[in-house]
């Protein structure tokens, strides 16, 4: 019975752990930023082409599938990389028949892919991570990636100087709200930027929400 309730603590202690949010993660987002985060990958998703072979890490609630699925390219297979076992139960719910999709239920530092893709998107992952593990994951993700494909990336915006009060308390508050409810491992947020700068080329950005939520395409040139 100890051995029972050991193991149940350390996965509910377990870092960046959202299944006890999955269900009113979407509800939550949209109440605090309306559609922007929604808008944000819709834009991004639009660079996906017929035959890609898509990389989705840390897509939530699988929203996102639906939203692929509607462009209506063909051939587009999905590997569905998300470490909330709660998460996953509700994408594999979603309508995406004319996706192939196949999901791994684990963190990606865990996973190991067995071919290379020509798209990966990466929303409002990394602001989950200390600076350490950025770079780990980063670099890591960077090798599943053909050369001259794209790399979709979606965050919030870290610019201590230019941030507005409002952005800078919010940013405060949402950390907060997610180190009680999933555990996340930081409190600060990354400036990506730099680490997209040697090996990528930036093809487009938009911003959503007066300028606090970012979406950047990459190409990877090296």
């Amino acid at each position: 019975m100890r051995n029972c309730r050991n193991a149940v603590y350390k996965k509910l202690s377990m870092p960046n752990n959202y299944n006890g949010i999955a269900k009113i993660y979407d509800a939550v987002s949209r109440i605090v930023f309306q559609h922007s985060i929604i808008k944000a990958q819709v834009y991004l998703i639009q660079l996906i082409t017929n035959n890609d072979k898509v990389l989705i890490v840390g897509g939530g609630t699988g929203w996102i599938l639906e939203e692929i699925s509607k462009l209506n390219k063909q051939n587009i297979s999905v590997v569905y990389v998300e470490k909330s076992s709660a998460m996953i139960r509700l994408a594999k719910k979603r309508n995406y028949k004319n996706i192939k999709a196949n999901f791994a239920e684990e963190a990606i530092e865990d996973y190991h892919p067995t071919e290379e893709f020509n798209v990966i998107i990466t929303p409002f992952l990394f602001d989950n991570f200390l600076q350490d593990k950025i770079e780990i994951v980063f670099n890591k993700l960077d090798t599943f990636l053909k050369p001259n494909s794209i790399w979709l990336y979606a965050d919030f915006v870290n610019d201590k100087q230019g941030k507005k009060i409002w952005q800078q308390i919010l940013l405060k508050t949402m950390y907060l709200f997610f180190r009680i409810t999933a555990n996340i491992e930081t409190h600060e947020l990354v400036n990506m930027r730099p680490y997209f700068k040697e090996k990528y080329q930036l093809l487009s950005e938009q911003f959503y929400y007066s300028g606090f939520i970012q979406a950047v395409a990459y190409r990877k040139i090296k």
